[in-house]
């Protein structure tokens, strides 16, 4: 590591980064045409564009939102941001199926919310913003550059530097407070445990207006002095087979993604559309931003094991934006663990018993390796007090990551914080020093005293052939007699007809077969409809609410309609 979050800054280190890089940046447009982005000319852009932004009156401190598009003049507008001094605050685009009214709204009150000084918009999307009441200037991000001096800006470490929205997919969207130190901590904490160098190759489609897009690969793969590949989220959606081309051509060692992404690109190998390709060089495939399957990890081993990928490249890692990015990863070159422990024990909330693979009730566990430098993981009991090994409860972590607090809101940071320490909202368990994650504590549905969790029942459903993997939601209702009764939506490409009914009537039986709980109702709707967070999450509560109020675009359903309260 050539810097030190104790006395550098975020500017410092991606300037130090780019100076140890050989090749820079490459950005992907389309399965032909990309750009070349060698590190001299992005030192050179990035310092037109901080002149551009200072001329245009931001100074150290100012927050500077930018629609955070996966092109070469968004990726130079962050870089400008911090080198003039600003706090960067990424912004999401608008995803499938949003009502452009409902963007709009949100997009405006994150603006006012972080007192935006300008919003820099990609100039393709300027015609869907123009309504945008923002009480801030709409820049097109092309018209950046100036020639000229930029002014010196040197945030200190505890300046803040990032104002990262969460997702939502838990509750409304709240911005992250980032400093210099918590970035580059975090940065550093990665780099050190998987050992990058300027010898990697790092490839990624992941969103810049995600934590995991924009501080786990753009920010670390820069100031680690990397050669970078990127596509946009819109790129690998419309032509995923890209992903797997990207990283073969570059000879890519380190690429991520969430858990469903690597469902997809097994079917796409197993399909024959990576036939040719090599993936030998891949080191690492970090799997995070959502839980880790079993089943598709153990997938993806088996189909990319011909086109020359390794057991240990699948990575499972944990993290959260309220923890920067990162808390816990594994020991890199090892193959992943898992733990399969009693479901029973685990509902009953009496911890994480072992059990064999395989045996009636077993339910497996993904290891997601211990704290990262710099941070403490502990998990505390509903009581309050702190567990022990294998004694399931609340994650919580305390370290030089964390956040400083939710921006403008002492009441919510209040709430996160208790002695110091972050409480996560996650349900897990420590295990020989290492994490494993059981759910989310907002999640769960109680049925006959038994706490089900929703992971649990979409995981099932989905391996049901004709639902979309990654695309079912389960959650509870209460009925007009006061009982909690479970529902699950899943996505089809089915018709309404006999063949949607008889699949709506196996998920029913096969949750009652293998989760030992009764489905309330299965629904299943057309494929692409049920709502999703900025970075591909599911919204359990929207989901929710979208079942009460009759929104959903039902193709079919077991017919037990449950007529809920609330």
């Amino acid at each position: 590591m050539h810097f030190d979050p104790r006395r550098d800054n975020v500017w410092e280190a991606l300037e130090a980064g780019l100076r140890l890089s050989q090749e820079g940046m490459k950005v992907w447009l389309d399965g032909e045409n990309r750009v070349d982005l060698p590190p001299g000319s992005l030192l050179r852009e990035a310092e037109r564009r901080a002149a551009g932004l200072a001329g245009m009156g931001v100074r150290a401190g100012d927050r500077v939102a930018v629609l955070a598009q996966t092109t070469p003049e968004v990726m130079l507008a962050f870089l400008a941001c911090w080198r003039a001094g600003g706090v960067a605050v990424p912004l999401p685009l608008p995803m499938r199926a949003v009502d452009p009214a409902a963007f709009i709204e949100q997009t405006a009150a994150k603006l006012r919310a972080c007192e935006a000084r300008l919003a820099v918009i990609p100039s393709g999307i300027m015609g869907f913003v123009e309504d945008l009441d923002a009480d801030c200037p709409l820049v097109p991000a092309e018209g950046l550059a100036r020639d000229g001096a930029c002014p010196d800006a040197s945030p200190d470490p505890d300046d803040v530097a990032l104002i990262q929205f969460t997702s939502g997919s838990t509750s409304q969207p709240r911005g992250v407070t980032l400093t210099h130190r918590n970035l580059l901590s975090n940065a550093a904490s990665i780099i050190g445990r998987i050992g990058v160098t300027p010898d990697d190759r790092v490839v990624s489609w992941l969103p810049l207006y995600h934590d995991m897009g924009l501080i786990g690969f753009f920010l670390t793969a820069l100031v680690s002095g990397t050669s970078q590949t990127y596509l946009s989220p819109q790129l690998f959606v419309s032509r995923p087979e890209l992903w797997l081309r990207a990283l073969s051509e570059s000879g890519g060692t380190i690429t991520g993604g969430p858990n469903f992404s690597y469902a997809l690109i097994s079917r796409l190998i197993r399909s024959g559309a990576a036939d040719g390709l090599d993936f030998s060089r891949l080191r690492l495939a970090l799997n995070g931003a959502e839980p880790v399957d079993l089943q598709v990890m153990e997938g993806l081993v088996e189909a990319a094991a011909p086109l020359g990928m390794r057991p240990e490249v699948p990575y499972p890692v944990y993290g959260l934006a309220e923890c920067t990015l990162a808390v816990t990863f594994p020991d890199p070159g090892k193959p992943f663990k898992v733990d399969w422990v009693s479901r029973y024990h685990l509902e009953k909330g009496e911890g994480a018993l072992p059990v064999e693979r395989g045996s009636a009730g077993a339910r497996p566990l993904v290891c997601l390796g211990s704290p990262l430098s710099g941070l403490e993981v502990r998990i505390r009991g509903k009581e309050g007090g702190w567990l022990g090994d294998r004694e399931l409860g609340e994650v919580c972590v305390r370290g030089d990551s964390v956040m400083r607090g939710y921006w403008e809101d002492p009441e919510r940071t209040a709430e996160a914080f208790t002695d110091g320490w972050l409480r996560t909202g996650d349900l897990g368990y420590m295990h020989n020093g290492e994490l494993y994650l059981a759910g989310r504590i907002k999640d769960m549905v109680v049925i006959g005293g038994r706490n089900i969790y929703p992971e649990d029942v979409e995981a099932c459903c989905e391996r049901v052939e004709g639902v979309r993997k990654g695309n079912a939601v389960a959650f509870a209702v209460t009925n007009r007699r006061g009982r909690e009764r479970m529902v699950l939506v899943g996505e089809t490409r089915l018709e309404p007809g006999a063949e949607s009914r008889e699949l709506a009537r196996e998920l029913a039986c096969r949750v009652a077969e293998e989760i030992g709980a009764p489905l309330g109702e299965a629904v299943l709707v057309r494929a692409g409809s049920l709502p999703k967070t900025s970075s591909g999450k599911k919204q359990r509560f929207l989901t929710r609410q979208m079942y009460l109020s009759g929104e959903l675009e039902v193709v079919a359903r077991t017919g037990a309609v449950i007529e809920p309260v609330g």
